[in-house]
């Protein structure tokens, strides 16, 4: 369950009277919970309370990040050796080769499948989601087939793929509209018209900043993430 803030308010959180779980709207009357603290599980937790209901919350862009994978013990005892042994040239270099960026290296079962041609009768629609205020890759943006609930999750650099039938009810006049959308504490929603073809080329969708990047805040609407389309 994947949840968003369709609307969001402008209103202050500053001047918002304290609260036990955030603070009171004077506006609208109501408490808006105080989420910018919580974990992606406790928010889920605390929506399906019972007496949750209709919620406005309070979060903070990004944090629902995935957590940076540890760093591997032994790379750890390897630079307090190099240390202790007085190698700084050598320290200096495995530092440096840490903090510049890595060029990910697809493993050949995703190379395999990013070339692979659809049987007859269905097409492969992939391309990346771009931030287009960095240009880095989204992980996490979700794409919508039309007004269905089947897509695609990017992956850590933003790349998406699903295969569908080429002759389906979204599809018309060999257009398809797809509906990508990522954490709306960052992006707008944003439609995209694909041409559908045996062969479509890859996609590139850059998502735009919402206005006050950083911080959200509104009534939270819940949805169920993409699945894959039916082919049958």
């Amino acid at each position: 369950m994947a949840f968003s803030v369709p609307s969001p308010c402008p209103k202050s959180w500053a001047a918002m009277t304290p609260t036990a779980d955030g603070r009171h709207c004077a506006s609208c009357q109501h408490e808006v919970v105080d989420f910018s603290g919580m974990s992606e599980a406790e928010v889920t937790a605390w929506l399906a309370r019972p007496a949750a209901g209709g919620v406005c919350g309070f979060f903070r862009a990004g944090q629902f990040a995935p957590v940076a994978a540890p760093q591997p013990r032994w790379r750890k005892y390897l630079l307090a050796a190099v240390a202790l042994l007085g190698l700084k040239p050598l320290l200096a270099v495995e530092e440096a080769a840490a903090l510049s960026p890595r060029r990910e290296v697809p493993r050949a079962t995703e190379q395999a499948d990013s070339h692979a041609e659809a049987p007859k009768g269905q097409v492969t629609v992939r391309g990346r989601v771009l931030d287009d205020s960095t240009g880095l890759g989204v992980q996490g943006a979700e794409i919508f087939i039309g007004d269905t609930p089947y897509g695609a999750v990017t992956d850590e650099q933003g790349n998406f793929s699903f295969t569908m039938k080429q002759l389906w009810a979204p599809v018309q006049n060999n257009l398809v509209n797809l509906r990508v959308q990522a954490s709306p504490f960052v992006f707008e929603k944003q439609t995209v018209a694909v041409k559908v073809s045996p062969a479509p080329a890859p996609l590139t969708v850059r998502l735009k900043s919402i206005p006050g990047r950083g911080q959200i805040m509104g009534r939270i609407a819940q949805h169920e993430p993409p699945q894959k389309p039916p082919l049958d």
